[in-house]
């Protein structure tokens, strides 16, 4: 979970090295970096016009009401097997039945056409022979298929909707859901500076080419990351964003996904706690963008714009104490206020978000191959040594309609 907050950047890289990439077996945490912006949330002021349907797959969840999944660290190494049974083992054991990986196009094609896809279909095969569902975000452009003037992410989107075409093809029927691109209002996510007409072009060429190959192929809308930050060079308010989406050009991206896909992080308050109605206590309150409900917000311009499609949480959580700067609301948040936190969080869109119809916690495992000190280790509902936290126990135990 990455958290922009009023007047710090936190860049925090999910890694999924060797999920990725075909070197070491012992995955490498990505650093930090941090920048200041003042929060200035704005929206777009187009007229809303309905979204056209598009008649594709609209996100179902089966026999269930909604989605149960887990944000994951996977192996693709020769010697991952052992280690990526144990993320299934902890995963059905919970009664979850989805997992959410990352696939990094930089270690997928490290250049043009020389792909190294054993990695990807290590993991990928492993959870589709143990019956677990993938829903796969599709990350990091490699620097071959950069631009180098800076004024998009990149050179040719062509390049884009080749790889994308390639990964769908390859694994249709064994990835359930593809997210394109991770917070894509993080200026560092989009080659230093965030642009919602790159985003766009990007998304559109990865809708027709994955398509292309698999017309039942589910597209999700990358995340945006939580924010109040309106620094085209930092970061863009995530509502914000969504409503320059909508806008960009009278609506014409909009069919170019399935599922929204939306990350929410609520800092250190309780599922149900909103600004400005019923604000949480102390710091890390004063903007809807420190609470879980903002997905509230974002649904709000979907609506606006008359799209009826429906949302999935692709990351969600909570931290405990957690030593990384800029975190510091963790040590509000107890391992048994994670636990109730969590569960209340589903019964919350149980409740009151028919429109919700998969949610992904952040994380399940990644306090197994990060030290104390790294920013996610915190956020995992397992110890390093694999046994469960009071979450995972929490999650484990909760109804699941």
């Amino acid at each position: 979970m990455r958290r922009i907050a009023l007047f710090v950047l936190l860049v925090m890289v999910a890694t999924m090295v060797v999920a990725c990439g075909g070197g070491s077996s012992t995955p490498t945490p990505a650093g930090e970096s941090t920048s200041t912006a003042q929060a200035n949330p704005t929206a777009g002021e187009a007229s809303p016009t309905a979204t056209a349907s598009n008649g594709a797959p609209s996100g179902e969840t089966g026999s269930r009401n909604l989605i149960y999944g887990f944000n994951v660290f996977a192996r693709g190494d020769d010697q991952g097997a052992e280690f990526n049974d144990k993320v299934i083992d902890m995963v059905t054991g919970a009664g979850f039945d989805w997992v959410r990986i990352q696939i990094e196009w930089s270690q997928f094609e490290r250049a043009k056409g020389q792909w190294d896809p054993l990695p990807t279909d290590r993991i990928v095969d492993q959870f589709e022979a143990r019956g677990v569902n993938v829903l796969a975000t599709i990350v990091k452009a490699p620097d071959w298929a950069r631009d180098p003037s800076g004024q998009q992410l990149l050179s040719d989107y062509n390049d884009f909707a080749e790889f994308v075409q390639f990964v769908v093809g390859r694994y249709h029927g064994k990835v359930d859901a593809w997210e394109i691109w991770n917070e894509q209002n993080l200026a560092h996510e989009m080659g230093g500076t965030v642009r919602v007409e790159d985003y766009a072009k990007m998304l559109e060429a990865a809708y027709q080419a994955a398509k292309s190959v698999d017309r039942s192929a589910v597209i999700v809308f990358g995340g945006l990351t939580p924010t109040g930050v309106n620094d085209p060079s930092v970061a863009i308010d995530d509502v914000a964003y969504l409503e320059s989406f909508y806008a960009l050009e009278n609506g014409r991206y909009a069919m170019y996904f399935d599922v929204l896909g939306a990350h929410v992080n609520a800092t250190n308050h309780p599922p149900d706690k909103m600004f400005p109605d019923n604000p949480g206590e102390g710091n890390w309150a004063d903007h809807p963008s420190f609470y879980f409900r903002r997905a509230e917000q974002l649904h709000e311009v979907m609506a606006k714009y008359g799209d009826p499609r429906p949302v999935w949480i692709t990351e969600f959580g909570w931290t405990t104490a957690n030593q990384a700067p800029g975190y510091e609301y963790g040590a509000d948040v107890s391992e048994q206020d994670q636990a109730d936190y969590l569960v209340g969080a589903f019964k919350w869109a149980q409740e009151n978000w028919p429109w919700a119809r998969g949610m992904f916690v952040w994380n399940l495992n990644y306090s197994v191959i990060t030290p104390p000190e790294d920013e996610k280790h915190p956020w995992s509902v397992l110890n390093a040594d694999w046994s469960p936290r009071p979450a995972y126990e929490a999650l484990r135990d909760m109804p699941k309609p």
